[in-house]
């Protein structure tokens, strides 16, 4: 029996695949971020077999990055699947508290969703990330690092095609879950500051989380912090 919330991903059939794509294991674990859309769209443009791209959704993604995958389906004409977790984040959240170095239930509910799929997948790790692929369990392809790509060229690739992502990548590195808890302070000033929509989403969560917030009791803590800066700030005639 399905539970609730649960994803049953079935693999495309043969006859439904575009002819260049059947018989292919080339499977995309897409994640709407600018490595894994470059690869994706260089893959796309060298006609290479692709026999789905997935992207894993959590529910806890940038607004913004929500409208770029629809938009790259539109560039691509095709459809990106889209796998959710076996229960909600959020019910997660509730039951294990934030995510930590020692504890990131979020990556593994993720790579055990995946690996439902495949074993192996086509990830998009940029050449100067290539310390990242030794942390992986799973076995992987990743062209980025065969193609000598660095995170730079992927971004620059994409803005030359007019994905921009709503200007997300003028505040962050990276435009994964909104609410990380592995985000930088200064990362998380800046979702302060520009996305009040998320800081205050952000806040409804930290409420139902029985673990305290990166360093601090809550999240409520670190928008003191923030606001106790901006008011110095502005006594010195500076900008927050």
């Amino acid at each position: 029996m399905q539970k609730p919330n649960q994803y049953i991903y079935e693999r495309p059939e043969p006859d439904t695949l575009p002819p260049t794509e059947r018989g292919s294991m080339n499977y995309i674990s897409y994640s709407g971020g600018k490595d894994s859309t470059a690869m994706l769209l260089r893959m796309v443009e060298l006609d290479m077999d692709i026999a789905d791209i997935v992207f894993f959704d959590g529910g806890w993604e940038f607004p913004q990055t929500y409208e770029h995958i629809f938009q790259v389906e539109k560039f691509i004409k095709r459809k990106i699947t889209v796998i959710k977790p076996r229960d909600t984040f959020e019910n997660f959240l509730k039951r294990w508290g934030w995510p930590n170095m020692f504890m990131r239930w979020c990556t593994t509910e993720k790579n055990n969703t995946l690996n439902k799929i495949t074993k192996c997948w086509h990830q998009g790790i940029a050449a100067d990330e290539i310390n990242r692929v030794k942390k992986h369990k799973r076995k992987a392809h990743y062209p980025l690092i065969e193609w000598g790509w660095t995170e730079r060229d992927c971004l620059n690739y994409c803005y030359e095609r007019g994905f921009t992502w709503g200007g997300l990548y003028t505040h962050f590195r990276r435009v994964s879950c909104f609410c990380c808890p592995l985000k930088g302070v200064d990362e998380f000033r800046r979702l302060y500051k520009y996305y009040p929509d998320q800081w205050n989403e952000l806040k409804r969560l930290d409420s139902i989380s029985p673990k305290d917030f990166k360093g601090y009791k809550t999240v409520a803590d670190l928008q003191t912090r923030f606001e106790a800066e901006n008011m110095q700030l502005n006594l010195l005639g500076k900008k927050f």
